[in-house]
């Protein structure tokens, strides 16, 4: 079953790097459809919490606000760093069966599940991203920041969630909010989209850098990927 606009039901939620918006727009899309929740397993960089354990952090949170459920993860580290490094700086591991089973168990009709960092991350030395994907079998939505740079990046990516085995359901491009180098507002960004239609045989959408992350700006921003920008 997909949705309206073309997206399939459960997607995985990956991105061509960190920091390029891959929590808004899973909590745009859980946002924006009924009996839908976004979910981030893994996460490293989070505040602290009581005894110097890890919290959730803010993007499970901000998933907590769109799905209306609460904020969690099954590992969270502290640690900004690849999670398999934060898990042997730490002493605490992560298993791929029960990150598979968290998942499964929070499951709606509608699930969007985030990985982290980008598609090739290690959350442990023997699994990581591909690995969680792949176990799951969703189709991939890959998210893109827009700025120089992207080409290479998404084509790279693509390539990578295919040679895995796994179908692409789309690109998003993102406007992500704030300078990220002295190119991002470059002659670059102007043509990103149209040279990723050109380049890429799967959908691509825009997405609008938003001002305010309401439940309400994420929900129609999500509506407006899901039933016009991706089919």
């Amino acid at each position: 079953m997909t949705e309206p606009g073309g997206l399939p039901d459960r997607l995985f939620i990956t991105g061509t790097d960190t920091g390029i918006g891959k929590t808004v727009i899973t909590a745009a899309l859980a946002a924006s459809a009924r009996d839908a929740v976004g979910l981030k397993p893994l996460a490293s960089g989070v505040p602290e919490g009581p005894a110097g354990s890890a919290t959730p952090g803010t993007d499970a949170a901000l998933l907590a606000l769109a799905s209306g459920g609460p904020a969690e993860s099954y590992r969270a580290w502290a640690l900004p760093v690849s999670p398999h490094r934060a898990a042997m700086e730490s002493g605490v591991g992560a298993s791929l069966a029960e990150t598979v089973a968290w998942i499964q168990a929070r499951a709606r009709a509608r699930t969007y599940v985030e990985g982290v960092g980008g598609w090739r991350v290690p959350v442990m030395p023997d699994w990581g991203i591909p690995e969680l994907a792949g176990a799951l079998g969703w189709p991939v939505l890959v998210v893109a920041g827009n700025r120089l740079g992207v080409l290479n990046h998404t084509l790279l990516t693509v390539d990578a969630v295919r040679a895995a085995g796994l179908a692409v359901a789309g690109v998003v491009l993102n406007d992500v909010v704030g300078s990220m180098s002295p190119d991002d507002n470059g002659p670059a960004r102007r043509r990103n989209l149209d040279d990723l239609r050109l380049l890429l045989d799967c959908p691509v959408a825009a997405f609008p850098g938003l001002p305010t992350l309401s439940r309400a700006a994420l929900a129609a921003a999500g509506a407006a990927l899901r039933e016009g920008s991706l089919r």
